[in-house]
């Protein structure tokens, strides 16, 4: 696991030693790559997987986007792009850019276009689901869009009422991509509160929980052959 603190970045790995559950490696000081402080953060910098970082940066009217290879991290790639939010690819040096209603998906080794649509409504969270397709968040829906062939995104389902007014934070699937769960948060009543929406492809249903973070796993009870899909969620408590 791969944490982003300030400026560094840590990894968890197994656990050392019972007097030491989790143990953090530091792997990369994002200043020492050139990275401006005032560019590190939740808005400006994302991480899909533990092989890229992708960070937007401004330098008065010049907007460039920087990515950070961790199999070379001192060797970071620099492009002239303006968008509202860019994301790498998990694997491959595949990038996807929003800027308002209009998306793109680009392959940086080939340096050439893959994909473009523009959006009925602006895609307020983005994020890549598998090698090849991208969520796309609106403020009424949920599309899935796929990085190959010529397709368009494809709508999944309206966002229930009680994400209406929610900063969305995550999206996550299962492996099958049948069980679908977006997750947004709000404050109320001087607290931070979390909702969710879990939704079944195959029954076309949601369900609305409170809650701040989940993840879903696969596992094989005993007695069977099968492995079941679970659901891992997580609500935070204000004392």
């Amino acid at each position: 696991i791969f944490i982003l603190s300030s400026a560094f970045l840590f990894a968890l790995g197994p656990m050392a030693s019972p007097q030491m559950p989790i143990k953090f490696q530091e792997h990369l000081q994002l200043v020492s790559v050139g990275i401006q402080p005032s560019s590190i953060g939740f808005s400006t910098l994302t991480m899909e997987s533990d092989k890229f970082i992708c960070v937007r940066e401004k330098t008065g009217d010049t907007s460039q986007v920087v990515i950070i290879d961790m199999n070379d991290p001192m060797n970071p790639t620099r492009r002239p792009i303006s968008a509202d939010t860019i994301i790498m690819n998990p694997v491959s040096k595949v990038m996807a850019l929003k800027a308002g209603k209009l998306l793109q998906i680009f392959n940086i080794e080939l340096k050439s276009k893959m994909k473009t649509y523009t959006m009925p409504e602006d895609v307020v969270f983005c994020k890549w689901i598998s090698v090849n397709t991208i969520a796309l968040v609106t403020g009424t829906s949920v599309y899935h869009w796929a990085m190959d062939g010529d397709s368009n995104p494809v709508k999944m389902f309206d966002r229930h009422q009680s994400l209406g007014n929610t900063q969305i934070i995550s999206y996550r699937c299962d492996l099958s991509q049948k069980w679908l769960l977006l997750i947004g948060i709000i404050a109320q009543d001087n607290r931070v509160v979390g909702y969710m929406q879990l939704y079944s492809v195959e029954r076309k249903v949601s369900q609305a929980i409170e809650g701040h973070a989940a993840a879903f796993a696969r596992y094989v009870p005993e007695g069977n052959t099968n492995p079941t899909t679970l659901s891992v969620l997580r609500r935070a408590t204000h004392r």
